[in-house]
């Protein structure tokens, strides 16, 4: 096999890739080290809750979670390059005990245990989860929605500028 068409199956496979997330929830984009820690900040997170990132990508919110406030953290992603990156991230930085990712479609994980959710999601997606957050999740668990939010519910607290919006069950 030579060079060019090396590079061509990975160029496909990555756009596949791409376009896989697409179909169950967002695309993969990155979220901005200072919204991470916004968003982080305003879920008042306090060390040993656990906090869920649905669709975690590279996992830089669930490490930042453990890393900075001393949560426990699960990623679920359902891009296997991601799901990879993100475990290699978590091995090389130490972090087994406390933070994991999840390979897998978030529609069918459960996260009755979640003390916060965090989404950055599509608006479709968004409200597509809500019934879900209604029925699976406590009293009192925290969403954080960057830049999309959830219809109908009222936001608990809010960074305008970054495009933060905290929810609670």
């Amino acid at each position: 096999m030579d060079i060019f068409t090396l590079v061509m199956i990975l160029i496909i496979l990555v756009l596949a890739f791409i376009a896989w997330t697409q179909l169950f929830g967002a695309p993969w984009i990155p979220t901005r080290h200072k919204t991470v820690h916004r968003m982080l900040e305003l879920a008042q997170i306090k060390p040993g809750e656990l906090v869920y990132d649905l669709g975690s990508g590279d996992g830089r919110i669930i490490i930042e979670a453990a890393q900075s406030f001393g949560a426990r953290a699960v990623g679920i992603e359902i891009d296997p390059l991601r799901y990879l990156w993100s475990k290699v991230k978590i091995s090389l930085l130490k972090y087994q005990n406390r933070v994991d990712v999840i390979l897998g479609n978030f529609y069918y994980q459960d996260l009755s245990r979640a003390d916060v959710i965090i989404v950055y999601l599509l608006q479709d997606t968004n409200i597509r989860l809500m019934q879900k957050f209604e029925q699976e999740l406590r009293h009192g668990t925290r969403i954080i929605s960057n830049t999309f939010n959830f219809p109908g519910w009222d936001i608990t607290n809010q960074d305008e500028k970054e495009k933060v919006y905290v929810y609670k069950i």
